[in-house]
């Protein structure tokens, strides 16, 4: 045996005990597992199977099971395999190579097969971008309101992920962000604990879920009042429904009444203080250099001439001087212009982005454009791809003359 041989086999042992140990931990820890997952809820937003009876919780807990289970099977026939290469160490007959060779692929394709029966469901197009009534009543919306789901369970993450964007309806929910900034976390930390503000604040008008837990769950949160059933529709998953909340500001709004508050700290406290109504004031953090007007009406609105992501544009007809804000996260990548002219963009609601109105008829458009260094860091990586296929081209050539 020689010595790569050797490594090889100590450290398939290794990952062989390993996967031992961590089975045997998993098999001590499967109720505790399956209590957490309970709590949580999901069987409360997930039907148990019909064909096993089998709960959410029940599945949940017992899939890193199996994972590891499948991973140490593997491990021991593939390593074997390997093994026996590494031993013939290209002195075999090329028809025990090649068989050893065809035993490790059809050991991945067979231990894959159940994967794919598990974990991954094939849909046409068709089906997956099919229309249906909800979207119909998301698109009839003008205003660009933005939709929350209770649960991602089921057909509700094909929905974010797939279907929202297909219909170009936002949401509220992301379906990945790795390294979300510090303001966003810092903000939805504050507001996450009061959904039924999160929702107004953030424009939030539509909310998916199962029609009796989210129900329920709207009063266990007191908010019951504000939150009705829009639209029912009968899925394989129960009942759902569409919900609308009549608290949830429109996407873009003028206010003619704003509080200066400078620390980030006491902004956000009074933005999620019961008596605070973000439909008749605005918080911003710094002066925004007009005067208010006391005897203008809190609010005036707002039409949505354009909405695009990287462009926004806004009309509007001011009797009073105002603030316009838009219900889209502030960044320093926006830029704004009144009827044509540069605008600054202020910082309003903590997160949100805003400019300064004075009263008249004007045109209001955010334009988003990447910030120099990142262009500058793009431009130098093509350049230093486009320098190394014209040098591996150049010696090519010289080799071959």
């Amino acid at each position: 045996m020689n010595r790569l041989t050797k490594y090889f086999l100590i450290v398939l042992l290794a990952l062989a005990g390993i996967a031992l140990v961590w089975m045997l931990v998993l098999a001590v820890t499967s109720s505790s597992r399956e209590q957490f997952f309970a709590n949580g809820g999901y069987d409360a937003f997930v039907p148990a199977n019909p064909g096993t009876t089998e709960k959410a919780s029940q599945v949940m807990a017992f899939e890193p099971s199996r994972a590891i289970f499948h991973f140490f099977v593997v491990t021991i026939l593939a390593g074997a395999i390997i093994i026996n290469l590494l031993w013939f160490n290209g002195a075999a007959r090329p028809l025990a190579r090649w068989g050893c060779c065809g035993a490790l692929a059809l050991i991945l394709y067979v231990e894959q097969w159940p994967a794919n029966g598990s974990y991954l469901d094939y849909y046409s197009p068709a089906q997956v971008y099919a229309d249906n009534t909800v979207m119909q009543r998301l698109r009839a919306d003008i205003g660009r309101p933005r939709v929350a789901f209770l649960t991602r369970a089921g057909f509700y993450n094909n929905w974010l992920s797939l279907l929202l964007p297909y219909y170009d309806i936002d949401s509220i929910d992301i379906p990945a962000a790795s390294r979300p900034s510090p303001d966003y976390m810092t903000f939805f930390g504050a507001v996450d604990r009061v959904p039924l503000r999160k929702w107004e604040l953030c424009s939030v008008k539509y909310i998916l879920g199962p029609e009796d837990g989210g129900l329920q769950s709207f009063k266990q949160q007191g908010c019951d009042k504000f939150v009705t059933v829009a639209l029912e529709f009968d899925t394989p998953y129960g009942k759902q429904a569409l919900f609308e909340c009549s608290r949830a500001l429109p996407r873009a709004l003028v206010l003619h009444r704003w509080e200066i508050i400078a620390d980030p700290d006491k902004l956000l406290t009074r933005l999620t203080d019961p008596q605070f109504d973000p439909h008749s004031t605005l918080l911003i953090e710094a002066d925004p250099g007009i005067a208010a007007d006391a005897s203008a009406p809190p609010s005036t609105t707002v039409g949505i001439m354009e909405f695009k992501p990287m462009r926004v544009s806004l009309k509007t007809s001011l009797k009073s001087p105002g603030i316009l804000m838009l219900n889209d996260r502030y960044d320093v990548g926006w830029s704004a212009t009144v009827d044509g002219a540069p605008a600054k963009i202020l910082r309003a609601n903590f997160i949100m982005r805003a400019v300064t109105l004075p009263a008249g008829d004007h045109r209001v458009v955010f334009t988003f454009s990447a910030p120099a260094s990142s262009l500058l860091i793009t431009q130098a990586i093509w350049a230093a791809i486009v320098l190394g296929l014209v040098a591996t081209g150049v010696s090519a050539l010289r080799r071959r003359n």
